[in-house]
């Protein structure tokens, strides 16, 4: 009597990796001449139900996971979604917890205007307004003080915030 043991994943055959990638593209292919939805979109549709229903905990065939992790175009699609995924995720926190450092209310007023530039915007923003102390030169003292906006990583060493 043989046994035939195996610890861990089994590994596939040429010819049921060959058949299973017939099958799942001839799928794909199908619904995109039914439907007219892209390939690439397809896809990225299946590839992101098989990891949600993982997460979930339904039990899910790793053949698919597999696939797509062994096809280039796939796992570079699947890379790319998770990157652009984490960015969104990002910025959407950061836009929520963002607060302007610039408490100037006329300068505030003043960016908003069109004339300037989205860029330039977040810059005044995030700038911090200083005024000098009264320590000034007489040039300085004449022309009524010195203001200023510099950068948060700028330290005014002749001014204080």
């Amino acid at each position: 009597m043989k046994f035939n043991f195996h610890i861990g994943k089994k590994r596939k055959s040429a010819i049921q990796w060959a058949s299973f990638s017939i099958i799942l593209s001839s799928i794909v292919v199908g619904l995109h001449q039914c439907t007219g939805i892209s390939e690439k979109n397809i896809w990225n549709l299946i590839d992101q139900t098989q990891r949600e229903l993982k997460k979930k905990g339904v039990k899910v065939t790793e053949e698919l996971n597999d696939y797509i992790i062994q096809t280039p175009e796939l796992l570079e699609q699947r890379i790319k979604g998770d990157v652009n995924n984490a960015i969104q995720q990002y910025e959407r926190e950061e836009k929520r917890l963002y607060k302007p450092r610039m408490t100037n209310q006329d300068i505030l007023k003043e960016i908003e205007k069109s004339q300037y530039t989205e860029t330039q915007r977040t810059i005044i923003k995030d700038a911090v307004y200083y005024e000098c102390s009264p320590d000034l030169s007489n040039a300085q003292k004449l022309l009524g003080g010195a203001q200023g906006i510099h950068s948060v990583w700028y330290n005014s060493k002749e001014c204080n915030r």
